[in-house]
């Protein structure tokens, strides 16, 4: 669990997805937000039911209006966390679509990165977590289905730059891609 309940971060989907008045479906909800959703709920199998419970409490609440054949209108009456702000912006975004990524692809929830990612300083949380030089709960449990995942690492690398990471931070990474590939040899 990520510290958002499920009617926090449908209500933060909707404000990243849509501005006030802006009509959308049901489908078109699912597509921008319903992978977003799963990788910070990797135990829900039934995510796509809960968004709709969770549309339908939204409704009653004003937050949006339903028009039928699922469709609906954003009120914009919500406004997204400062926690949900900072979160979704530059590294963390970037962290955030990699926990996605492995979540949907792997079906294991990638729960360093979301925390990486939702922390109020990731680069720091990104930090500890390459310079703590421990394999994360994410690494083992990919590394026991035989997945050796060391996208954290390749990640800080190519954004290192964009983002000034130092280059403490930057080596470390290099280091354990090189002991890991060398391992694999």
């Amino acid at each position: 669990m990520v510290g958002t309940t499920w009617k926090q971060a449908v209500a933060d989907e909707l404000a990243r997805l849509y501005r006030p008045g802006q009509e959308f479906t049901l489908i078109e909800f699912y597509a921008g937000a319903e992978e977003r959703l799963q990788a910070m709920y990797p135990d829900n199998a039934t995510v796509q039911a809960t968004i709709r419970q969770i549309l339908q409490r939204h409704r009653d609440a004003g937050l949006l209006t339903f028009h039928g054949n699922g469709r609906y209108t954003y009120n914009g009456a919500h406004r997204p966390s400062s926690r949900a702000d900072q979160a979704f912006g530059g590294l963390a975004e970037a962290v955030y679509q990699l926990a996605a990524r492995i979540t949907a692809e792997t079906k294991i929830a990638a729960t360093d990165y979301l925390a990486v990612a939702r922390a109020s300083d990731p680069e720091q949380a990104l930090r500890e977590l390459v310079l703590g030089g421990h394999a994360g709960a994410t690494f083992l449990a990919l590394n026991a289905t035989r997945r050796l995942d060391l996208s954290m690492e390749r990640l800080t690398i190519e954004l290192a730059g964009r983002y000034a990471l130092g280059a403490d931070l930057v080596s470390a990474a290099a280091d354990r891609l090189a002991y890991f590939q060398s391992e694999s040899e």
